[in-house]
């Protein structure tokens, strides 16, 4: 729905469809975008405009208007064949244990699995055996730890310093894939199938050339068309090795670079022909490609990255699903480092999944940078712990003067 509002009362998460105005005559490049950040609504104020347009529907929304669960993904046939336009909904995810507890136990998980993403990898280099129970187990335990609270696995994401992407893109899309899957209200064997299909989704880029994938500039046609090939060959390998596997598993493999517009690959699939848990897969993959450093890219920040991912929201993915990875994420993932209207610096501890404007946030530097010997938890969804705090930006890693990870109560290895 779009209405007219004026622009001193957009917030933080409002899409803005039409800020009424030539392009010659406002501070964007377009007319239109998603708000991130409270400096894009300042800048709008301080260009003299006083009204816009905002499209409710493209508006990021608390998970409490949303609708209950209606199916599920892999089982339930009794809804209406468009499975893409139908995304699962669910109440918001509490923590069952909190971040300071489960923190230690992620990353003791997210270490043994990165070790065995080392040797996934390299039996594959090898054409030997895969050792699926081993992949099994690793999964097994982040799906656990995600059912104890979501965010300490992905507050790791960003927290720790990778060297190889090689090894670090499957299990961090598979984090990020189980995460939102735990969000969009998969059972738990539902999500140990799309952990598994994540692990292996790109197994086949072990059979590109390296003077392709790791190409620093833009690939030609002809190094395009060989690369586009990894997905088919994920599947091949998995095929392959004639694994006791679920087969959305493989599909998940072949079919996470499939796009609704029928723009992707292999298979040019559109719509509600894109499995479920490729579709997971494949916003996941792109975030985390987005924001990992790299040789020769370094990484977006978390918002931007998501600024993007919506920006594909209609014709790449499914509007619904967008939202929803979007509420996985959450607009201030854990692990991020932003500064408060007051000039206060903090930490991002925990997703409000019922309002993610309003994050779990530790206090760490007053308005001159000067760091606090002892931090304040707050949370800004509470007036009485808020004090009128409101986040006004992102800060990035390079100007936040601290290491973010110091401030939780695990400094992983």
């Amino acid at each position: 729905m779009i209405r007219k509002i004026s622009t001193k009362a957009l917030e933080v998460g409002m899409f803005v469809s039409d800020v009424g105005r030539t392009w010659l005559n406002h501070p964007w490049k377009t007319k239109s975008r998603l708000l991130t950040e409270r400096s894009e609504i300042e800048e709008l104020i301080a260009f003299g405009i006083e009204e816009v347009y905002i499209d409710t529907s493209k508006s990021i929304k608390p998970a409490k208007e949303q609708s209950k669960p209606k199916y599920s993904p892999l089982t339930d046939k009794s809804q209406p064949v468009n499975r893409q336009q139908q995304v699962k909904k669910s109440e918001p995810v509490e923590p069952t244990v909190a971040m300071e507890t489960e923190f230690p136990k992620a990353a003791k998980a997210y270490s043994k699995a990165l070790d065995t993403s080392k040797a996934l990898v390299a039996a594959c280099r090898m054409n030997k055996r895969i050792e699926l129970n081993e992949v099994q187990e690793d999964v097994n335990e982040l799906v656990e730890s995600v059912s104890r609270n979501r965010d300490a696995l992905t507050a790791l994401i960003k927290l720790r310093h990778f060297d190889d992407y090689t090894y670090t893109h499957s299990l961090n899309v598979s984090v990020l894939s189980i995460s939102a899957g735990k969000t969009l209200g998969l059972t738990n064997d539902e999500l140990k199938i799309l952990g598994l299909g994540t692990m292996f989704h790109d197994l086949g880029k072990l059979r590109i050339p390296d003077n392709i994938l790791n190409k620093p500039g833009k690939l030609t046609d002809e190094e395009f068309a060989i690369m586009r090939n990894h997905a088919a060959l994920s599947a091949e390998i998995l095929t392959e090795q004639n694994l006791n596997v679920n087969d959305q598993v493989i599909k998940v493999a072949r079919s996470h670079h499939e796009r609704i517009d029928g723009s992707g690959y292999p298979d040019h699939l559109q719509g509600d022909q894109i499995p479920p848990l490729a579709t997971i897969c494949g916003l996941s993959d792109v975030y985390d490609a987005l924001t990992s450093d790299r040789v020769y890219h370094k990484g977006m920040l978390p918002h931007d990255a998501l600024k993007f991912i919506y920006s594909l929201r209609g014709t790449h993915f499914q509007p619904d699903w967008v939202d929803r990875f979007v509420q996985s994420v959450g607009i201030y993932p854990p692990g991020s480092v932003v500064e408060l209207n007051t000039g206060h610096r903090a930490v991002v501890m925990e997703v409000n999944n019922r309002s993610l404007l309003t994050p779990l946030i530790k206090v760490v530097a007053d308005p001159h940078g000067q760091l606090y010997q002892r931090t304040k938890l707050v949370d800004l969804s509470k007036p009485s712990e808020s004090q009128g705090w409101s986040i006004s930006r992102v800060v990035p890693p390079s100007e936040a003067g601290f290491e973010p990870s110091d401030f939780f109560s695990f400094q992983p290895e």
